[in-house]
């Protein structure tokens, strides 16, 4: 009887861990599909319609299986698909894009070292200064975002998707604009300013013919 190598099998059992996707299926990174979400800020008794008399709004996001959601966000003018973490700490821009986004370090603008709490990263990192930011049709008022080595975990999931993962959005941008995700549907929300929630006039979210 041969012998396993425990060495060659970590990365598998570390990716599995990560995405939580080692259940038995035939495939567990496939990408989920699922009918585009309709968003129904005119539809009483909807989520959509609460949050939106609330003032915020929402942006489209993809589910990856397993348990992952995909948030187009256009940096320095640049669209990328990023993974949307409410773990990670910080938002990072994968290294090896880095120079895509305009973010090289002579361009960057280094402003000095940070540090990710991300599974799968490298740990440290350089933040770098962004002209422009946006997700869906929100302007992101942060203008910091972190570089740094995110390892094989963009990687696998761009398998999953069928697509590149540029970086992960973290924390900061989720805290700084009140994110709400409904995880199932998938639905990002978020609000545009920088004030707590309160209730809009009526008729910003009534259905339109």
């Amino acid at each position: 009887m041969s012998r396993i190598d425990l060495r060659r099998m970590l990365p598998l059992v570390v990716l599995c861990v990560i995405l939580s996707g080692c259940e038995g299926q035939d495939n567990p990174f496939a990408s989920s599909q699922s009918a585009k979400v309709q968003y129904r800020p005119g539809e009483a008794g909807t989520v959509d319609h609460a949050l939106c008399l609330l003032g915020f709004v929402h942006v489209p996001i993809r589910n990856v299986r397993p348990g992952h959601q995909l948030v187009e966000a256009r940096i320095n003018g640049v669209v990328g698909d990023f993974l949307l973490d409410t773990g990670a700490n910080v938002t990072v821009v994968s290294a090896v894009h880095a120079e895509r986004f305009g973010l090289s370090q002579a361009a960057g603008g280094v402003l000095g070292a940070g540090v990710a709490r991300i599974a799968g990263a490298s740990g440290a990192g350089r933040q770098v200064r962004v002209d422009s930011f946006t997700l869906g049709d929100i302007d992101i008022r942060q203008r910091r975002v972190l570089v740094a080595d995110l390892g094989p975990l963009l990687e696998t999931l761009g398998d999953a998707a069928g697509r590149e993962v540029y970086g992960i959005i973290g924390q900061d941008v989720m805290n700084d604009h009140r994110a709400v995700i409904d995880v199932a549907r998938p639905m990002l929300h978020m609000r545009r300013d920088d004030s707590d929630p309160a209730p809009v006039a009526s008729a910003r979210c009534e259905p339109r013919g």
